[in-house]
């Protein structure tokens, strides 16, 4: 009886040290391919949007591998910081993209803009003013127009990052207002809400990568990048080519397929302006919601814009928030103002149509600057 237990007590114990090594390399095995994979695989090929985003911008003309874009695991891709583009692509793609703080704007110390009164213009490519050179975007004209006024009163602070929605704007916006704590806020989207890339909302990609089911998986570089492969390689079987695809995503901007899912919904664009107004009046920041034209409209054609442009106006009474509603102005010059759009496009103007854009907006800074508790605070935060 004692030998029938010691020999069973002994094949217990051969068992568990079979198990345990045949667990430890498959532990070790795991780990290599953890940091492998985070030697060699970047962020870019773990972030769905980001990959998208760069698939649209190579389709309209971007070289591969030269992009202004750098991954965000909060709102998907930001700007690179100190981006300069080569001068020979022209002005859609070369030239000054950002300074050290990964804003279109002249470079600035976070102390030196807290010596004035400080203006936050906030938004998607309409506020960087895709298409036209660095001097040229509505917040630099903005800039110089005040600046001709009262030097050195004004800091304009030009925070538009092409692509964005409204979603990807209410996840960035608190960093924003807690590093240069502007007196004036100027919020622009709704341009790229309604535009569908998939059968996905932004708000549905950011869920995904951050359910807590998944989350170990999010933190394995190995995994995701397993994941990553296999998503590829389905959309290319359904889609055949990244072009492809980019090519109906860019068409979607104009005439969308109703197949797919827009971006971010009415209901949540609406939900996502409200949270950003009362982020700024957190941080006692005035707001001003820019409704941006669409050059169609202008024409009397159809665009899914208007109902973005709707919840705009609707927003801004409900929270007593001033607009600058560019459509009128627009439409008054006519043909003029028609023609303000860069050839090929319905929402980036000009020179002369971000000019327009900068003289509006001057309106409500000098108001802002009129204002004795302003110029008493950009003074106190210096001391």
């Amino acid at each position: 009886m004692d030998a029938s237990n010691s020999m069973v007590g002994s094949r217990r114990i051969s068992l568990g040290k079979r198990a345990a090594f045949a667990v430890v390399p498959l532990l070790v095995l795991l780990t290599l391919a953890e940091l492998t994979a985070r030697c060699f695989v970047s962020d870019a090929m773990l972030a769905k949007r980001f990959e998208q985003i760069e698939q649209i911008i190579v389709f309209l003309g971007n070289e591969p591998g030269q992009s202004i874009f750098q991954p965000d695991r909060d709102c998907f891709w930001r700007l690179k910081p100190n981006a300069v583009a080569p001068f020979d692509r022209g002005q859609t793609w070369g030239g000054v993209m950002s300074n050290s703080h990964g804003l279109r704007s002249r470079e600035v110390s976070v102390t030196d803009a807290s010596q004035r009164a400080r203006v936050l213009c906030f938004g998607d490519s309409t506020t960087f003013a895709f298409g036209v050179d660095f001097n040229d975007a509505w917040p630099n004209q903005l800039q110089v127009l005040l600046d001709s006024e009262q030097p050195s009163a004004v800091e304009v602070l030009n925070a538009g990052i092409p692509g964005h929605t409204s979603f990807q704007g209410r996840q960035r916006l608190a960093a924003d207002l807690e590093k240069w704590r502007p007196h004036l806020t100027v919020i622009t989207f709704g341009n790229n809400d309604g535009w569908r890339w998939d059968d996905c909302t932004d708000k549905d990609h950011a869920v995904r990568s951050a359910s807590p089911t998944t989350d170990w998986m999010n933190h394995s570089r190995a995994f995701s990048w397993l994941r990553s492969c296999r998503m590829q390689t389905t959309h290319q079987q359904a889609a055949r080519d990244e072009s492809r695809w980019a090519e109906q995503a860019t068409l979607n901007y104009f005439d969308p397929n109703l197949n797919w899912t827009p971006r971010v919904s009415l209901d949540d664009f609406a939900e996502n302006l409200r949270a950003m107004i009362a982020m700024c009046r957190a941080h006692n920041s005035e707001v001003v919601l820019i409704v941006w034209p669409d050059q169609r409209q202008l024409l009397n054609q159809p665009t899914w814009r208007l109902p973005y442009q709707a919840v705009t106006r609707q927003v801004a009474d409900e929270t007593s928030v001033t607009t600058v509603d560019l459509v009128p102005p627009f439409q008054r010059f006519g043909r003029w103002g028609a023609n303000r759009f860069l050839p090929g496009d319905v929402i980036h103007v000009d020179r002369a149509g971000n000019l327009l854009v900068a003289k509006a907006v001057a309106q409500h800074v000098r108001q802002l600057l009129h204002r004795s508790d302003v110029a008493q605070s950009a003074h106190v935060e210096t001391r």
